[in-house]
Parts: structure tokens; sequence; C-alpha cells
């Protein structure tokens, strides 16, 4: 915020009141002064006896409605009977007069001395801003509290998350090295069996070659001349 906004008035813009009030005004927090400040709460304070309303207004047989805005004055202090009356159409002091100001009297360039009303008046706006700074702080308080739960289990989750991907990434593993190791077994069975096939190879090649390396056996034709011959020499 500049300084020149510091003591310039938000709503009306005037510079250098009296003071200017911290509140929340629709959900903006916002640096009046004390007129603006009335004059954008009207149904929270009476505007003849400046009484604030704390919690509720008084009861409906002991206030009067203006007409023309949500002003809420009592009825003891609404004015001439003819205006107080229930059914009549009351105007509050602002509404029924077009140069109406809560601090008529006021002149702050000069710094001077306030008469009762307007003392009165700047009471009443101090103590607006006041209890809607307090429903501020009250609602900051839930909305910091709803935030910090919200971290938290935000927190938690992605705690879980991890604990659940290093479960998985684990198990993933796990599996991985089961796999290598059965095909470590296959190869090594394959490489075995491989083996004891080449052993027996060589086992059925010894057993069919002579001394020298030859073949021992003969043509079948060779075989049965020699067998032929060695009959006819028995007979």
């Amino acid at each position: 915020m500049k300084r020149d906004h510091l003591s310039e008035c938000g709503g009306c813009g005037s510079r250098r009141p009296f003071f200017l009030c911290n509140l929340r005004l629709r959900g903006i927090y916002r640096r009046l002064c004390p007129s603006c400040v009335l004059k954008n709460h009207p149904g929270s304070f009476c505007p003849v006896c400046f009484e604030v309303y704390s919690d509720f207004p008084p009861p409906s047989h002991q206030r009067l409605l203006c007409f023309k805005c949500p002003s809420i004055s009592h009825l003891a202090c609404a004015g001439t009977p003819a205006n107080a009356h229930p059914g009549a159409r009351y105007q509050c002091p602002p509404c029924s007069s077009p140069n109406f100001s809560f601090f008529s009297n006021a002149r702050p360039n000069s710094n001077p001395a306030i008469d009762r009303d307007s003392a009165l008046a700047l009471v009443a706006a101090c103590r607006i801003a006041s209890a809607s700074m307090n429903k501020a702080a009250a609602v900051a308080r839930v909305e910091a509290e709803r935030r910090v739960k919200e971290a938290s289990l935000a927190r938690k989750r992605a705690r879980e998350a991890l604990e659940r991907l290093a479960y998985v990434a684990s198990k993933d593993k796990d599996s991985k090295v089961v796999a290598a190791s059965v095909a470590a077994d296959h190869g090594t069975k394959s490489i075995r069996d491989a083996s004891a096939a080449v052993s027996s190879q060589k086992r059925l090649k010894g057993n069919n070659l002579g001394s020298n390396g030859v073949f021992s056996v003969r043509p079948v034709s060779v075989q049965l001349q020699h067998s032929q011959i060695n009959n006819g020499s028995e007979d």
C-alpha cells in the first residue's frame, strides 16, 4: 500500500480525516474514515443515539425500520410521534436530509474539538470496526486451522503413497531377481545337458574305433563271405 493511501479514506477519498478504521467490508480489508464506516453499516447502530447493536437489534415493538435503507432506529429515538408511529413511513436522519453528516462540526485539518454527537458517532464507528476485525480474525483462524488439517492430511497421503511405491518397487525388484535366477538355472541346465550329449557322443565314437584309430565295423558282404567259408570248411 502506498504512503498516500495510508492517510486517505478508501470510501469517500477524504484526506487526513480524524483517523482511519481498519475493517473487513464485504470480504475485503479496507481503511475507512468513521463516517464511511457508519454509512456502510446502517443496520448495526441507531442513527440517533449511536448505540451499537452488539448481537441483535431491538425487538420489533421497540424499533423502526427506515423506508429507504436498512437503518434501524430506537422507537424512543425516532423523533416526533407522527414520525415515530409504527405505520408511518419512517426515514432515518441520513435519508431524511440530503446534506446530513455524522460529523457536521468536524474540521479535521485544524484538529478541532468535536461535540457530543460527533464523539458518539466516532465511538460507534470504532466499535463497529473492532467487531468487524474480531469476526475477520475468527474467520481467519478457522481458515488457518482448516488449511493445517488439509496440509496434515495431504502429508499423510503423500507418505502412504511413497511407502506404497517403495513396496511395489521392492516387489518388482524381487520378481526380476527371481526371473534372472530361473533363467540362469535354465542356462546352466542347458549347458550341462549339452556337455553330457557331447561326452556321450565321444564315448560312442571311442567304442567304434580300433586300436589304430580305424572303425572296426566291417562291411556286411565281407562278413557273410567269411561266415560261408568257415561253414564250408567244417563240412
